[in-house]
């Protein structure tokens, strides 16, 4: 083995044995991870050790605390602690005498015979190498029938001191000396009771085939999740082909053709019922899926029965004589028919004709049957009622997993669930699958929040790169599968990371909202991509909400829609004392921190606190990732504890005499706006703080300093506080700390969304007869746009029908609706221009009277010139249109058309295709396209040919025309026009297509997609 290989990492081996072993790891991790291996390894192994008197090698012992574990479970005769060291070889001897202790050094080339064990174990040690795949081919060398390891699995975001993170794409399933994986489980450690790892730990045993074959082990011996099927499988089949090249050489292949087949249908029989117990956990999966689709669509059918029961009562509440009456008359007619002396085919033929004109009465007798769409019962109720903003589900791309460390993300959203919106919080964990898909966990302590973890094949971590396309593709499709099911049509996107952005600039209907927590540039670590993106979002997003002074001007440098959102406390969790404080054993005062312990912590600082109160107790509470306990390991009076979980904090809180703020005065920290000071105060404690820009809000609550003198001054002067004093400042702290609550910061942050400007939309919808159209029509837009900021004009021109007086009197129940009523009819283009001529917007909608819209659909097509600023003129698909804009599509009635509708748009968010010509049925420009083209050419009269006219005007400046394959317009087609006579209408056509090819060419057809 080269010397050159980073095996003989100096991070790992360097100082690992000095005197601060105690403190810095200490007995208590190491017994820690020794108990949890014999708690998580197969009993077959352990019970193999303990009576077939195999030995055990416990590699990288340290000073032997693992070691005696493992002794007092097997029997201490049968373990050997191996170490590097010889310091902590003589010390594991001295402390453990009972138990063999070696000092060698197994990755240098052996030097004679190497002492070999039956059973290799080592725990938490191959994260510390940069490739230890090589390490373990060393520790293989040693190992006669199997290696044991326990590692940190899937350890994405890694401490200091580990250079490799195990997951389920690089655990190999065989080792080079042959061994092949028979055991592999994974425990959760976060949740234990005093725990040592706040992530999951995972426990593989590579075995001798041929040892293993002597054992009769059952699949049940070997604790292979559903992802790790695979590798067993392939362990057989390797096992199969080996024999096989065994056989081959042997001169005796005729008289071993009985053992061959003996041998292939025991392993036929192994692949057999691994295949059957694949098959039989995917049915359950399925079944339990199917089962979880139904009983949404049950839910949903309640909820759509029971609000139409409820309408139906209320209507009969308000009425009921009229009601009675008309179940009376109803009930008599019944009667009448059966008592009639007629066939029972004349009977039924009368009974059609007499309720399909009674239809109407006896539906507002009965309340009606719901539709049966599981799927869809959700999409068909959004659709039908009207958006308000108030309604919009809370999309929360985190950061941050829910179950990882308590922070600002999960806050945040638990505040907005308990201000009443539906929130879902998308996990940065992702389940690696191939297909599209989401898993679900329905969060505690609110009746509409939950965690979704999108399948993304590889599951990449959101901190290291940008998405890939393919990544992008499939979390959009996983997208999908979220709103369709839960019918979030109408959403406000909350994200925390720039790796989601550009999933949140694709979906449909959403407000933009980056809550920008810190300065990430201030990290110095963050990928070029990711700082691109970011700024992207800054400067694209409809607000930026921030944490702090600092950067609210950093954001008003992109975006001028920025909101200030600062973090808060959870006031009910700190500011009761818990039933058990910390204690110190001697005594001590105790001057207390709790967080992280990074890169931003001055240690400089907190060493002089230390030196400045030797009589008192500095604890550190929280996770050291900058090896603070090595640094500090001098000072007698410094101790730390770890990481402990969010639900104990008020245990070392409230023993704590002064709380402190000990970090450096760097860009990241002037940007950062400190939670755990709100926290401090809600438990009435004093705090010393460096001089931040954000530490000023506090006040005299918290004591500021400049200085490393000052910092000392303040921290003696809080310990002296007692009595009246001490109880006065407490109460105040509480008082400043209770109205500084994540429920405050849910309110501010929904004040901020009232807040967002997002571009004056202007609707032309210009009507002639045709009423029933316009009816629905003007329903869909005023129901279904969900835009704040939206104008609609009604330009009618001079219908003959009862439109005009329809229209008039719609505004008067609709003063927002501008009403213009032509004298006479001016034509499409003339009609038109008078509406866009009126028109405030920023967008201008030309929208025809026959035509649905869905919901989301103004938002939707406004994106895309965001997206691409060289977008001249823009269209949506529809079913009923002759040209490009055409998709196959079909649904029963215009009831199910958005659910309908909804299954295309949602495969295709964000996407466009470019047209040749745009027809103008329904199609959005910029007001800067209509000031550069001017408008509707009137050379066309009553119509025909216009639309393609003013396309050419809009490639003619350069500009891009486009059909939004995500907005879905339902379009009668022609409805006017099929009134005209065909001869007239033939005539008309004629005559414009010259007009247009005097103007511009000779005329292309219009053509659909192929």
């Amino acid at each position: 083995m080269s010397n050159s290989s980073d095996i003989n990492s100096d991070s790992y081996w360097d100082g690992r044995f000095s005197s601060d072993w105690e403190t810095h790891q200490g007995p208590r991790q190491s017994r820690f991870f020794a108990r949890l291996a014999m708690e998580n390894l197969p009993p077959w192994l352990i019970e193999q050790v303990r009576r077939g008197g195999l030995t055990l090698a416990d590699w990288g012992c340290a000073q032997g605390d693992g070691t005696d574990v493992l002794g007092s479970h097997v029997g201490p005769q049968q373990v050997t602690g191996i170490d590097f060291s010889e310091v902590a070889i003589a010390q594991a001897a001295g402390r453990y005498p009972t138990i063999r202790f070696v000092a060698e050094n197994w990755l240098e080339p052996s030097q004679g015979n190497a002492e070999r064990f039956d059973i290799v174990f080592s725990s938490n040690t191959l994260e510390h190498f940069h490739r230890p795949w090589e390490v373990l081919q060393a520790l293989g060398t040693r190992a006669g029938k199997a290696v044991v390891l326990a590692l940190p699995y899937r350890e994405l975001e890694r401490i200091d001191e580990h250079f490799y993170s195990f997951l389920p794409g690089n655990v190999p399933v065989a080792l080079s000396n042959g061994f092949r994986l028979v055991w592999a489980r994974v425990v959760d450690c976060r949740q234990m009771p005093d725990t040592m790892w706040g992530g999951e730990q995972i426990f593989l045993v590579y075995a001798d085939g041929e040892w293993v074959d002597t054992l009769k082990l059952t699949l049940a011996d070997c604790e292979l999740g559903r992802d790790d099927v695979a590798g067993a499988l392939a362990w057989l089949r390797a096992q199969v082909a080996a024999r096989d090249s065994q056989i081959a050489a042997s001169a005796e292949i005729e008289v071993q053709s009985t053992l061959i087949s003996q041998v292939f249908a025991e392993r036929d029989a192994q692949i057999a019922q691994l295949h059957q117990a694949l098959t039989e956990r995917d049915q359950q999966i399925s079944s339990l899926q199917r089962e979880a689709c139904a009983r949404e669509g049950q839910m949903a059918s309640l909820n759509a029965t029971l609000f139409q029961i409820s309408d139906w009562a209320d209507r009969i509440g308000k009425r009921p004589v009229r009601y009675a009456l008309k179940k009376t008359a109803l009930g008599f007619a019944r009667r009448t028919l059966r008592a009639l002396p007629l066939s029972m085919a004349t009977k039924q033929r009368l009974r059609e004709q007499f309720f399909s004109i009674i239809r109407p009465l006896r539906a507002s007798v009965q309340p009606q049957a719901p539709q049966q769409r599981p799927l869809s019962a959700a999409v068909l109720q959004m659709a039908d009622k009207q958006f308000v903003d108030s309604e919009r589900d809370v999309f929360v791309f985190a950061v941050i997993d829910w179950s990882f460390r308590i922070q600002r993300p999960q806050h945040i959203a638990r505040s907005l669930a308990d201000a009443g919106r539906r929130v879902f919080y998308f996990s940065n964990h992702f389940i690696d699958a191939d297909e599209p898909g989401y898993q679900l966990e329905q969060l505690p302590g609110a009746a509409a929040l939950y965690q979704i973890k999108l399948h993304v094949k590889g599951a990449p971590a959101i901190y290291f790169d940008a998405p890939s396309d393919a990544a992008l593709a499939q979390l959009q499709q996983s997208m999908a599968q979220v709103i369709h099911d839960f019918g979030a049509l109408s959403s406000l996107s909350l994200v925390q990371h720039a790796y989601w952005y550009p999933l949140v600039t694709r979906l449909p209907n959403t407000y933009r909202i980056y809550d920008c927590m810190d300065h990430h540039e201030g990290f110095g670590n963050v990928p070029e991509k990711l700082m691109a993106i970011e700024k992207q979002m800054l400067a694209g997003a409809d607000l930026v909400t921030v944490t702090s002074s600092w950067l609210e001007d950093f954001a008003r440098g992109y975006n001028p829609s920025v909101a200030m959102v600062r973090n808060a406390a959870e006031y009910a969790h700190f500011s009761e004392p818990p039933a058990q404080t910390y204690v110190d054993a001697k005594g001590r005062k105790i001057i207390g921190y709790y967080g992280a312990i990074a890169e931003w912590f001055d240690l400089e600082l907190l060493r002089a606190v230390a030196l400045a109160h030797p009589d008192c107790l500095v604890l550190l509470v929280g996770n050291d990732t900058v090896g603070a306990q090595k640094q500090l390991a001098d000072l007698p009076n410094v101790e730390f504890t770890g990481e402990v979980p969010y639900a104990r904090l008020p245990y070392y809180l409230y023993a704590f005499d002064v709380c402190l703020l000990p970090f450096q005065v760097i860009p990241l920290t002037l940007a950062t706006n400190p939670v755990k000071v709100y926290e401090y105060l809600a438990a009435g404690k004093p705090v010393v703080c460096v001089d931040l820009p954000e530490v000023s809000q506090f006040g005299d609550l918290v004591g500021c300093a400049a200085t490393t003198e000052a910092f000392i001054a303040l921290t003696g002067a809080a310990l002296r506080e007692s009595g009246e004093e001490a109880a006065r400042n407490a109460a105040a702290r509480r008082s400043f700390a209770v109205e500084q609550t994540w429920s405050h910061r849910g309110e501010q942050l929904l004040e901020g969304l009232a807040k967002i400007q997002l571009p004056r939309v202007s609707v032309i919808i210009l009507t002639f007869n045709n009423l029933d159209l316009t009816r629905a029509c003007l329903d869909s837009v005023l129901k279904r746009s969900d835009y704040p900021n939206l104008e609609v004009i009604v330009v009618d021109n001079a219908s003959t029908d009862d439109t005009p007086a329809y229209l008039e009197a719609f505004g008067q129940r609709h003063p927002e609706v501008r009403m213009v009523l032509n004298s006479e009819n001016l034509g499409f283009a003339a009609g038109n221009n008078v509406g866009l001529e009126i028109a405030t917007g920023d967008y201008l909608v030309v929208l025809n009277n026959d035509t649905v819209v869905t919901p989301g659909w103004v938002l939707t097509l406004l994106r895309h010139f965001e997206r691409e600023p060289a977008l001249g003129l823009l269209g949506p698909v529809t079913g009923n249109i002759g040209n490009e804009a055409r998709i196959e599509i079909s649904y029963p009635d215009l009831a199910h058309m958005p659910a309908t509708a909804l299954n295309y748009t949602l495969a295709h968010m964000g996407e466009r295709y470019p047209m040749h010509n745009v027809a103008f049925f329904c199609t959005i420009l910029p007001r800067s396209t209509y000031e550069r083209c001017g408008a509707i050419s009137e050379d066309y009269g009553l119509g025909f040919f216009e639309d393609d006219d003013y396309c050419r005007k809009v490639e003619a400046e350069g500009l891009q025309i486009a059909c939004a394959e995500d907005v879905f317009v339902h379009h009668h087609l022609s409805a006017s026009f099929n009134k005209m006579n065909d001869e007239k209408r033939r005539a008309l056509v004629e005559r414009n297509k010259a007009i247009y090819e005097k103007k511009w060419g000779t005329w292309k057809p219009h053509s659909y997609r192929p």
